[in-house]
């Protein structure tokens, strides 16, 4: 009799935890919104002028594109848990939008982690196959944002400047990072069972498995500049193609390497970072804030608000 009533009073709880997990992650969405330097008023204002004259198939290629992108994301998971844990594709792309849901709720990536590993048995091998996967997409994201960086300041010939300092620090940071990653196998230096675990995602990949999430995480920015572009460019914000590409980098690039709390904080690093980078081009702040705005709502918003509703349907794992 006890052990039914623990057991109706935990699933209760469950459901409860669920119901606030939900309602906290739609007031931050809608608090975000809300707290545009537009304003929602000005951001819609924007947003519908800008939407005049925008054929059907224009929203239609980035609705397509924002799905690639999570998918891209959902396989590289599913890639990563292959010798761990194998799950479906449709698994995947569940756990990587609960993840980006509660995200929003958890600083520093473990909101993310923490969803993709609420349904896996082996949770604490499943911790790091999330650090891979943050690991791969930060590498890729800091290559490119690298050459966008030097196209800036060999253009604008910068000196004593954060850009140009970047330029010199970052081979350096990379090739300790590289040397620290690659001999830390050999180090013995954690010796804790729960660490060597979270290792075993690491150290078991092999090379071939390596290629194929690198290629992954490429194909997967190639389409984040994708979108950024074409945003762009709807919002009015009109440059050269390699000067476009080399602003988009950069700033992916600051949202990479500057700390956020979550995914409202990381979207005024977006804003901060695009305005910083288009200093040195005479554009329109505003059109900049509603492409970089339109972008997170497109990537992180709607993605979030479905993650949110599987967070809050998912039956419990009965593991």
């Amino acid at each position: 009799m006890k052990e039914a009533l623990s057991k109706y009073f935990g699933q209760k709880l469950i459901f409860v935890v669920r119901i606030l997990l939900f309602s906290l992650v739609i007031y931050m969405l809608f608090h975000t919104i809300k707290n545009q330097p537009q304003g929602i008023e000005g951001l819609m204002a924007t947003f519908l002028s800008s939407w005049r004259g925008t054929s059907s198939y224009f929203w239609i290629s980035l609705l397509v594109l924002m799905v690639l992108n999570w998918t891209l994301e959902s396989l590289k998971w599913r890639t990563l848990l292959e010798h761990i844990e194998p799950i479906s594709i449709a698994q995947a792309f569940k756990s990587v939008l609960t993840g980006l849901a509660l995200g929003m709720l958890l600083p520093s990536g473990t909101g993310d982690v923490a969803g993709r590993i609420i349904e896996l048995k082996k949770k604490t091998e499943g911790i790091g196959a999330g650090i891979v996967s943050g690991i791969i997409q930060t590498i890729v994201t800091l290559s490119f944002g690298y050459v966008g960086l030097v196209f800036i300041v060999q253009k604008f010939c910068l000196k004593n400047t954060l850009e140009s300092y970047l330029v010199f620090v970052m081979p350096t940071l990379g090739l300790v990072a590289s040397l620290l990653f690659w001999y830390s196998k050999k180090l013995k230096l954690i010796q804790h069972k729960r660490i060597q675990q979270v290792l075993t995602a690491i150290f078991s990949l092999s090379k071939k498995q390596w290629v194929r999430l690198f290629a992954i995480g490429m194909i997967r920015h190639l389409v984040f500049i994708s979108q950024f572009a074409l945003l762009f460019n709807w919002a009015g914000v009109k440059l050269p193609f390699t000067d476009t590409l080399a602003v988009i980098n950069s700033v992916f690039l600051a949202k990479t390497i500057i700390p956020a709390l979550n995914f409202v904080s990381d979207l005024g690093v977006r804003e901060l970072s695009a305005i910083y980078f288009m200093r040195h081009y005479a554009v329109d702040v505003n059109q900049v804030i509603t492409a970089t705005f339109s972008l997170w709502l497109l990537n992180i918003g709607i993605p979030v608000l479905i993650g949110s509703i599987w967070i809050l349907f998912t039956r419990k794992n009965a593991h």
